[in-house]
């Protein structure tokens, strides 16, 4: 049997995912230790918990913890507008749920990075943060990572 056109719909959805994350690894230097060590984890590509990595490693980044040979946030950044520009379902749904609702909450260190979103990410954001609007009018001062 064919299945539904739900659960086609699903499995697109599933797959543009798992996409997602292949051309983040592929695109932004950094990842590919972090992928590889998901895969020896996971056996599998879980893309939500994947993307829990990729923000950790983007604040890490934007606060200049990272490693030396890690990914660079800005880059990050520009990737995920590109595809969030995109909006393909499913890999729209990793972004909004599993790096922009997971990015830091005011206090917490990296918070700020999120004013540095592009218009679509930006966008997509305040859906996610409404109270936000109105702190987002200006960018925050990137860290310093020499003090």
């Amino acid at each position: 049997m064919g299945g539904t056109r739900a659960d086609h719909g699903a499995e697109a959805k599933a797959a543009a995912g798992v996409q997602l994350v292949l051309e983040l690894v592929a695109r932004v230097p950094g990842f590919e230790g972090v992928y590889e060590c998901h895969l020896f984890n996971e056996h599998e590509v879980l893309d939500h918990v994947f993307f829990w990595d990729v923000v950790q490693e983007t604040v890490r980044s934007y606060l200049g913890e990272g490693e030396a040979d890690g990914p660079d946030w800005r880059e990050v950044l520009a990737f995920l507008e590109e595809e969030t520009r995109r909006a393909v379902p499913g890999a729209l749904e990793v972004i909004g749920t599993s790096f922009l609702y997971k990015l830091p909450y005011e206090g917490q260190p990296g918070y700020g990075i999120e004013a540095h979103l592009g218009p679509a990410m930006r966008q997509l954001y305040l859906e996610i943060r409404p109270w936000y609007g109105a702190q987002a009018a200006v960018p925050a001062k990137v860290p310093d990572p020499q003090g």
